[in-house]
């Protein structure tokens, strides 16, 4: 089994998703290859050309881009929660795999620990 994060949160919204994603790199870094899926407001973590200097953060999606660098491979994002924001695969900054509400359950039966932050 491998270990999943869960981003639910929108990006500069409190420190939730910036703490996942340090929790992320570091599970990374020791070699346990977790996967992550973006599901609701997580979504929103993924979209390119994001202006977060006009309110003094750094830009979340310059970090997701390293993922690779860190050998995190598996992103995945939650259909219904694109398509309730009105958002396709082509407004995404980096690659996902698109999970429908019918892999969801499967999908998390193949991770353990499931890390929602």
């Amino acid at each position: 089994m491998k270990p999943l994060f869960i981003h639910h949160t929108s990006p500069y919204h409190g420190h939730h998703a910036q703490e996942s994603l340090d929790a992320l790199l570091v599970m990374a870094a020791f070699g346990q290859n977790p996967s992550v899926l973006f599901q609701g407001d997580g979504v929103w973590q993924l979209l390119a050309n994001q202006h977060s200097e006009i309110i003094g953060k750094p830009s979340i999606i310059a970090q997701l881009s390293a993922l690779e660098l860190y050998d995190v491979s598996e992103v995945y994002v939650d259909e219904q929660s694109l398509l309730t924001r009105n958002l396709k695969a082509e407004h995404l900054a980096i690659d996902v795999q698109i999970l429908s509400q019918e892999s969801l359950k499967d999908f998390f039966q193949q991770h353990s620990p499931i890390i929602r932050l």
